[in-house]
């Protein structure tokens, strides 16, 4: 209790000594004119030191009669049952075997989700380097015409029209930076206004065909989707198509189906669901033999097709598209209310993606755990209370396997969604009384792999925990119900390495974050940085920085790039 009472403590004096010491920061900021900037290493203004480091939540509770129930999953089939009602069982006996046929299709399919994502990502963050690279033209310039906005990537331009303010990324005519990144040529038709996906100046998949427009796109794919080809029998010649959005999953219900059907299915994976103008990639289930036949791109045109470009880049080798005529009185461009709208559409969309790549990747690490964990072992000592066959488990929702534990000492932790796949079975968990004082060894003996609901360790509410048991072997002085302290060495380690900066150090741009900090001229100079978990309002800085570092406080009317700096020990002065 009294260890309790000190971390209480500790993050009150905290909290209140970072309140002063911002105000004093402000206050200094605001009152320098002129002067240098004052910049302190990054090692002196790292508040990872201010957190555990824990990946596992660092309380838990004590239960003196832990049951077990085992329920229905419809991405695993019961292979065999190794128990029946009234055996008596110990810790790490086997209860059950699974097929994981079904969970190794979806771990898969799930992997592909994520390359699909990560693929998304990429491409939008081609198209906002495009947007970011393009000048905007005066208001008044731009009226009731499509303008063609030169733009950073390798042989692409950006169609803006002026009336609506929508985008879309073209094939240039003028192909004279085709060769300019090592060798990676644009595979695109020169002379084309085909709407392109970029990536890097890179076109990928291919153009979403005109007979296919208005066809169902799906971002989920049950027992109910349709193919769209009506002349598909699911055989090797003619496979079941399904045009699916970035991030599409696929039930278990219907990847069952396939696998008794023995049909083969092939996904083609969109661009954009709204407004598709390419076919990304595309990727089989094959329910003959019960695999999955890995993402391909569709082939491109050659790039030997492309008509030769003329030495002046200001002859075209061919006409110019009718419906966008150039029109000398007006000025190439968009406005920068468009730019800005469309600027601010695609982060809102990076950061849509980034959460989904999030949760997909946390739930690959369930598939993981389910695959690898094939056979489920009791994580109780005690008796088999029932047996069910897996139909009446799953229509009556009740367990396939419940055991009721004896009596004894067993805690239930939490752990955090980025230590999922580090937490095992076998694991020791040191354990220490809020009430005793006494400490004592537990072994894990399960860990759960679905998240608690509405759990939150008071730092990060997007952080997701799971909860694990463990096992306390002999006599102990607790009692049920009792909270208690939980460490696992192998989890609670802080890297030395790591730096978490308070919020206030760091500026946000969009969807980038930045801070300034000492350049090797001596000035200040504006860096950006990637960010990670936020842990009591500190900010992890994962790159862009080292603890050598020098940074400044961001604020104030001396804070730009170019102004001189002044070395100190702390920001934390306000004298």
């Amino acid at each position: 209790m009294e260890k309790n009472k000190k971390k209480i403590l500790i993050g009150s004096v905290s909290g209140i000594a970072a309140a002063v010491l911002l105000t004093g920061i402000i206050v200094a900021a605001v009152q320098g004119s002129g002067k240098a900037v004052k910049v302190a290493p990054v090692s002196n203004m790292n508040s990872g030191g201010w957190s555990s480091g824990s990946e596992i939540s660092d309380y838990g509770t004590v239960t003196t009669n832990m049951n077990q129930d085992i329920y229905y999953d419809d991405s695993l089939t019961v292979k065999e049952v190794y128990v029946k009602a009234g055996d008596t069982v110990k810790i790490g006996d086997r209860l059950v075997a699974y097929d994981t046929t079904l969970a190794t299709m979806e771990k898969e399919m799930k992997q592909m989700e994520i390359e699909g994502i990560a693929l998304n990502r990429k491409n939008i963050e081609a198209e906002l380097k495009q947007l970011r690279g393009t000048k905007a033209v005066a208001k008044g310039n731009v009226a009731g015409t499509n303008t063609v906005v030169k733009t950073s990537a390798a042989g692409t331009d950006t169609v803006v029209n002026a009336d609506t303010g929508k985008s879309r990324t073209t094939a240039s005519v003028q192909r004279q930076n085709m060769t300019a990144r090592e060798g990676n040529t644009d595979t695109g038709t020169a002379g084309s206004d085909q709407d392109s996906t970029v990536t890097d100046g890179k076109e990928t998949g291919k153009p979403f065909p005109e007979e296919l427009k208005g066809t169902k796109i799906y971002d989920k794919i049950t027992e109910e989707s349709v193919p769209y080809n009506e002349d598909g029998d699911g055989t090797e010649e003619k496979p079941y198509r399904y045009l699916c959005a970035p991030g599409v999953t696929v039930h278990a219900q219907f990847m069952l189906k396939v696998l008794e059907n023995r049909e083969i299915c092939t996904f083609e994976v969109v661009d954009d669901k709204d407004n598709p103008t390419r076919i990304l990639y595309e990727w089989t289930l094959d329910g003959k033999n019960g695999q999955i036949i890995k993402p391909v791109q569709p082939d491109q045109p050659d790039t030997p097709s492309e008509p030769d470009v003329p030495d002046e880049p200001d002859t075209p080798s061919e006409p110019e598209d009718p419906s966008e005529p150039d029109d000398p009185g007006i000025s190439d461009g968009p406005t920068k209310e468009e730019l800005a709208k469309e600027i601010q559409e695609k982060e809102e969309r990076l950061k849509e993606l980034e959460l989904e790549q999030r949760t997909a990747e946390l739930e690959l690490k369930q598939l993981k755990k389910k695959v690898d964990n094939a056979i489920v072992t009791s994580t109780v000592e005690g008796t088999v209370k029932s047996v069910t066959d897996e139909e009446t488990a799953r229509l009556e929702n009740t367990p396939i396997i419940s055991v009721v534990g004896e009596d004894g000492f067993y805690v239930t932790g939490r752990v955090a969604e980025t230590a999922f796949d580090k937490i095992k079975e076998g694991m020791t968990v040191t354990v220490t009384s809020w009430t005793s004082g006494m400490t004592y060894e537990a072994t894990i003996s399960g860990v759960s792999s679905s998240p608690l609901t509405g759990y939150s360790d008071g730092n990060n509410e997007n952080l997701s925990y799971y909860p694990f048991t463990a096992v306390i072997h002999g006599d102990a002085e607790l009692s049920n119900g009792d909270g208690v302290d939980l460490s696992i060495d192998d989890l609670s380690s802080q890297d030395e390495d790591e730096i978490y900066l308070e919020q206030m150090f760091v500026r946000e741009d969009g969807n980038q974050y930045y801070v300034y900090k000492k350049g090797d001229n001596g000035k200040l100079k504006k860096q950006y940085v990637e960010v990670g978990k936020n842990v009591s309002g500190s900010l992890e800085i994962v790159s862009g920085l080292s603890l050598d570092d020098e940074i400044a406080f961001p604020y104030g009317r001396d804070v730009r790039e170019g102004a001189k700096t002044k070395s100190t020990d702390t920001l934390y002065d306000y004298k």
